[in-house]
């Protein structure tokens, strides 16, 4: 049974809070973090002169580590209270006197907080620490109840937009498919739909007057110009990936409107459109739709890149916003239909962008904004499929290696903020023998299989073919100049490519003999399947990169009659003592 406590607690203590990391954000509802200084700033001056603010309301919740305090109401609240206290902006000018408090002291002692100036007065600060906050704890709440108290508060409109109040608490595989999507593009990803609110900071949308998080200005969407800032937070860049993935998914292309996304998410009750979206989205699975989406993206971004432009600019000459989210679904869709459908690869980059430039006075939209019809839709997609086919042919690649550079960007972003959960190779060959090693392979598997045991649903990675040094890197560049590296999300992807050479076999059977390696592997059937299942190679700018993952199944993973847990890079076996609270993480 649930209960509601109304208690009042001390910015000082909230702060402590955060930092013993029991202030944890559900991302399936929770929006983006997106205040910017002004904002902050201003919430910190209310706070300051002692004026009442809002209440922020939580909930007793069970974390991996014990128990937690879900936000479900005051996250950019408290994200700005943490980051003025934490020197990350000022208030008129004046920044926060570490000194004032124990625990931000000993940090500035430590070198962990760096104090800067010019200081607001102690006298102050220490008014500010001491201000009482009102908040509110929901105990007992299922998770569906959090999500409806989510959507409740929100949904007069004040405080999150009608696309955000759509995927508010949404649990739909059409939700799930559009904020995951829409995650990876924007850059602001995590593993885990739980973070604390420690590490939403990493991932946050902001501006230049901040230098941490995601800068808006290099979000894609607002790079290509497709939509404004201010419609990232209010997540326009949602609505267009959800009406993409529905002309995906549905046999005729639907109309748009407000109205028929609020039946995609079943706002107002269930429907016929939402439920043969489900019916479909299982048939095709979560997994294969995200991948051709990205496919189809990957080819657009990989353009855009060659072309040195951006799309609104690539498209029409008048710069204008109002038409060109419609035709980045018209060109996607086109390109959708001949890559995905038709199965074909594009012959000449070059001669593509000359059918794309100026591709507006060919072909017309009507409106920018409303109700946009299906016959519309259809023969704008039709049109450009017409103008571009030429530019492609039958797609004969290895379909066993896949082009999808969005996804290793994306794991190296959440790598970033949830490093536990990654491990990362050069590869499996001896860089001076050539020789295969085994061990490094099998040292792998048990990774994989610690990194399940840190409880149900946890996920987990090994990357090979990534560096998270630059020495390691260094050294198969200076065995040759055809192992260079790239630079990405402060890694170093060298590729497979060396260990491709020493075996003397395509990426394919190279990739088949690492399968049959998996095989004969000591742990069980469910979590070989499922890592070799999930198991693939990823061509990125030419490199071609492993990534294994695992998923914590019903029961702990064993490892040649052993259970293992990761402890920052190292690897514990997890002695009888423990076996108790191992098996509760899964029960």
């Amino acid at each position: 049974m649930q209960d509601l406590t109304v208690r009042s607690e001390s910015v000082q203590r909230i702060y402590g809070y955060y930092l013993e990391q029991q202030l944890v954000v559900n991302r399936r509802y929770q929006r983006k973090l997106v205040w910017s200084v002004e904002e902050k700033a201003s919430f910190i001056d209310s706070i300051r002169k002692n004026y009442p603010v809002p209440l922020i309301l939580l909930a007793e919740s069970k974390g991996i580590e014990g128990d937690v305090l879900e936000i479900i109401d005051g996250m950019q609240r408290l994200n700005s209270i943490t980051s003025f206290i934490e020197n990350e902006f000022s208030v008129d000018g004046y920044y926060f006197d570490l000194e004032t408090m124990a625990e931000t002291k000993l940090m500035k002692d430590e070198g962990v907080l760096i104090q800067k100036e010019p200081l607001l007065g102690r006298k102050e600060c220490a008014g500010i620490t001491s201000y009482v906050l009102p908040m509110s704890t929901y105990k007992g709440a299922s998770e569906a109840e959090i999500d409806e108290v989510f959507r409740r508060i929100n949904a007069n409109g004040k405080h999150l937009s009608k696309q955000e109040i759509r995927q508010a608490g949404a649990l739909s595989l059409f939700a799930e498919l559009v904020r995951v999507i829409s995650s990876e593009i924007r850059g602001d990803v995590s593993l885990n739909s739980r973070l604390v609110l420690n590490n939403m900071r990493e991932i946050s949308i902001t501006s230049r007057e901040l230098n941490y998080g995601i800068n808006v200005d290099e979000v894609f969407w607002v790079k290509s110009a497709i939509i404004r800032r201010e419609q990232v937070r209010e997540s326009k860049d949602e609505e267009i990936i959800a009406e993409i993935i529905a002309a995906m998914l549905f046999d005729e292309i639907p109309a748009s409107s407000s109205k028929i996304l609020d039946e995609y998410y079943s706002l107002k009750a269930i429907n016929k459109r939402a439920i043969e979206l489900e019916e479909k989205i299982k048939l095709r699975t979560v997994d294969g739709i995200k991948k051709d989406f990205f496919v189809v993206f990957d080819v657009i971004k990989g353009l855009l890149n060659v072309a040195g432009t951006n799309f609104n600019s690539l498209i029409s000459k008048d710069r204008t916003f109002d038409k060109v989210p419609r035709y980045f679904q018209i060109v996607f869709l086109a390109f959708y239909k001949l890559i995905v459908k038709e199965n074909k690869k594009i012959i000449s980059q070059f001669e593509l962008l000359k059918v794309l430039d100026g591709i507006t006075a060919n072909v017309r939209l009507s409106r920018g904004g409303g109700n946009w019809s299906a016959v519309e839709r259809d023969k704008g997609i039709n049109a450009i499929v017409g103008m571009i086919d030429k530019c492609f042919v039958e797609n004969t690649e290895d379909p066993a290696i896949v082009k999808w550079s969005t996804e290793l960007e994306t794991i190296l972003k959440q790598s970033n903020i949830e490093q536990t959960c990654f491990d990362f190779k050069l590869g499996f060959c001896d860089i001076k023998s050539g020789a295969f090693n085994e061990e490094t392979y099998k040292k792998c598997i048990k990774t994989l299989t610690a990194m399940a045991n840190r409880g149900k649903n946890a996920i987990g990675y090994v990357i090979a073919g990534v560096a998270d040094k630059k020495e390691d890197a260094d050294k198969l560049q200076i065995k040759s100049e055809d192992y260079s590296f790239i630079k990405r999300e402060g890694y170093y992807i060298t590729g497979l490519n060396h260990d491709i050479d020493c075996m003397g076999m395509s990426g394919d059977k190279y990739f088949q003999r690492l399968i049959q390696l998996l095989e004969q592997e000591p742990i069980s059937d469910e979590y070989k399947a499922y890592i070799g299942g999930n198991v693939r190679l990823l061509e990125y700018g030419g490199k071609l990169v492993l990534l294994m993952k695992i998923k914590g199944l019903n029961e702990p993973a064993i490892y040649d009659n052993a259970y293992y847990q990761r402890m920052g890079a190292n690897l514990d076996k997890i002695e009888p003592r423990q076996m108790k609270e191992l098996f509760e993480r899964f029960y």
